[in-house]
């Protein structure tokens, strides 16, 4: 069937537009070094948790919704997911990861965030990407484990030191047990996930 070039022209016009206002720009993160962030209107010390709320907002913008907060965690043995508020009380509390940012359902999915923006070098952000690694292999398990096709984990890891290090993490996504799951899981930062949202959402 042919169609008219005109048309043609004004349906292209009209979704080059819609494309063009719903994109954010957003830094990426092999350029969010410290003094970047220090820079930033939006940050104070670093101590106001305000990197999170930064990453939220943009996340929020470019899924059109607010996230719904969770207390959800994976048991990091069992691969359970459980709805724990505080898991330090009892004795088995560093059996657990720590909780999700925030979750979505849409349709049939369910979406689960862990953000993560780390831009200075050093030991304590080496361990706390570390535990970040260790947070998505549980993930990963928790797929494994449940044979789900309708649950997606969405790890969005700021920062030029996270970006440094992303070949650990591409490394874990490619190891031989996680090949056929790991289409349900995004680690990557802001500027990528704006990119391929709609797979996940």
């Amino acid at each position: 069937m042919n169609y008219p070039i005109d048309k043609i022209i004004i349906i292209q016009r009209y979704f080059r537009k819609y494309i063009h206002q719903r994109y954010i720009p957003i830094a990426k993160s092999c350029n969010q070094t410290k003094e970047w962030r220090k820079k930033q209107e939006w940050y104070n010390n670093g101590k106001s948790n305000e990197c999170e709320k930064y990453q939220i907002k943009l996340l929020e913008k470019i899924i059109g919704r607010e996230l719904d907060k969770t207390n959800e965690r994976i048991n990091i043995e069992t691969h359970v997911m459980s709805d724990k508020r505080n898991p330090m009380i009892n004795a088995d509390g560093f059996e657990w990861t720590e909780n999700f940012d925030g979750k979505i359902k849409r349709n049939d999915k369910i979406v689960r965030f862990n953000l993560k923006m780390v831009c200075d070098n050093g030991g304590a952000q080496t361990r706390t990407l570390r535990e970040v690694y260790h947070f998505i292999q549980c993930q990963l398990e928790y797929i494994l484990q449940n044979n789900s096709t309708n649950e997606y984990f969405v790890n969005v890891l700021d920062g030029g030191t996270s970006h440094k290090n992303m070949d650990k993490f591409i490394y874990l996504l490619n190891k031989e047990q996680y090949i056929n799951i790991k289409k349900y899981l995004f680690i990557g930062d802001l500027h990528d996930f704006q990119i391929k949202s709609n797979f996940f959402i």
